[in-house]
């Protein structure tokens, strides 16, 4: 029998999976999906199957009350996306897939986000690093599914397809994300909520950067399209992405991989992680925010890290724009970022305030010395959890892998204000004057 591209994908990657983490003697599942790019009125809903053309999608109330059956279509790479309109501010759902080939995924917990006038509460949760190898078993994506955030924000690492059996082609950056996707361990925390999600280095290969893309430009195409397949946004337009979740809190997700310069060139006004339309988009958007809380999500830290890949090699354009931040009064700002595989809290030029999250399950790496700027760190594999009231205050805590507390602070939105930058030197006055 000659299998199909899906069929052999299952194979390599789904059944690596399986025999992976958790469930080993059970045969992986032929379907899988998430819920996406959730706003107050509509859904993004991706699925993968391994043998089935067609498809549907139910979406029902928390009560099990049918709103919406859609049809799929599964392309020739096993994917299909269907945008949910219709749906009603700040509610819970349950989305469920089947295929024609008998194959079932769900039921996905979701919730809508909240209208941009109201200011009820929110729960989100973000981390990253998440690879398969039963090397890294843990019961974290238990306590998160139990934590039940409203959105989680996955800053990548999902899968590290430069790890084992290294992926160069399509398809085999396809079986990997695959092998990610239907891990068994994984299902508790992909049911019990809907993601935003944004690559970091491994989905292509470690610390990719401008010269990276300049050297293998085909793999990078083939990692990029399979992200995109897999992790699929609206429209055509970049990857960074904001959004609003009700009164309280706007969400920027930056893309700091595929505009940035080469890690090892000298620092510098060109030097670049965002590139100019970005830079400028984020800066731009924060100033304009009227949302009570401004969330930051960059994949790597601002600073106090291992290497030459994250923004402390990038500081004149961190700099620059956390001027401009404080220059403009932006309240209410926090910045989450991961990559570093500890948790940490930091403290930036003008008090700027930083969480360092991750990993959810990957191996914990060496610190370097602790800096004047790191108020905590954590050796431990670890989530984060933001929870916004309407006071206003925000809350940040750490959970490791049991669900146990590792940190705990509040803030008011003046509390996440920065402080205004010294003003220009005065001249100073000459004899007699």
């Amino acid at each position: 029998m000659t299998l199909t591209r899906r069929q052999w994908l299952l194979a390599v990657g789904a059944a690596g999976a399986a025999t992976q983490l958790g469930g080993c003697g059970d045969p992986p599942p032929a379907v899988t999906a998430m819920v996406l790019e959730v706003e107050a009125t509509r859904a993004l809903v991706s699925a993968w199957a391994a043998d089935a053309d067609r498809g549907e999608l139910v979406v029902t109330t928390a009560a099990g009350a049918e709103v919406a059956a859609l049809a799929l279509a599964f392309d020739e790479h096993g994917h299909a996306h269907v945008d949910v309109d219709g749906l009603s501010p700040a509610t819970a759902y349950r989305a469920q897939v089947r295929t024609d080939a008998g194959a079932e995924h769900g039921p996905i917990a979701f919730v809508t986000a909240p209208a941009d006038d109201d200011p009820r509460p929110l729960r989100l949760a973000v981390s990253a690093d998440v690879d398969e190898s039963r090397d890294h078993r843990s019961p974290i994506f238990d306590a998160i599914a139990a934590a039940a955030p409203e959105l989680f924000v996955c800053l990548g690492d999902w899968p590290y397809a430069d790890h084992g059996d290294t992926a160069f082609t399509r398809d085999q950056y396809d079986a990997r994300h695959a092998r990610g996707h239907l891990t068994a361990l994984f299902q508790p925390w992909m049911r019990a909520s809907s993601f935003r999600a944004i690559y970091d280095d491994h989905e292509f290969a470690n610390d990719w950067d401008g010269a990276a893309r300049a050297l293998d430009p085909d793999r990078h195409a083939a990692a990029l399209a399979a992200w995109d397949a897999w992790f699929p946004h609206r429209g055509d337009g970049p990857r960074y992405r904001s959004w609003r979740w009700g009164l309280l809190c706007e969400c920027f997700l930056l893309d700091c991989r595929a505009y940035r310069s080469a890690n090892d060139a000298p620092d510098g006004p060109t030097k670049t992680m965002l590139g100019a339309e970005q830079r400028a988009w984020l800066v731009d958007g924060l100033r304009a925010s009227t949302a009570t809380f401004k969330l930051v999500f960059t994949s790597v830290p601002l600073d106090y890290g291992v290497g030459v890949d994250h923004w402390a090699t990038f500081a004149v354009e961190r700099d620059g724009i956390l001027d401009e931040l404080a220059a403009a009064g932006v309240a209410g700002l926090l910045f989450l970022s991961a990559d570093q595989h500890w948790f940490a809290a930091h403290r930036h030029r003008h008090g700027i305030r930083e969480f360092q999250v991750g990993p959810l399950a990957h191996y914990l790496l060496e610190q370097p010395p602790l800096p004047d700027g790191v108020l905590a760190r954590v050796s431990e594999l670890n989530f984060g959890m933001i929870e916004i009231t309407a006071e206003p205050r925000l809350r940040f805590r750490a959970f490791g892998a049991t669900g146990d507390q590792l940190y705990d602070e509040s803030f008011t939105p003046a509390e996440l204000t920065p402080a205004p930058p010294d003003p220009w030197p005065q001249p100073l006055p000459r004899d007699g004057v």
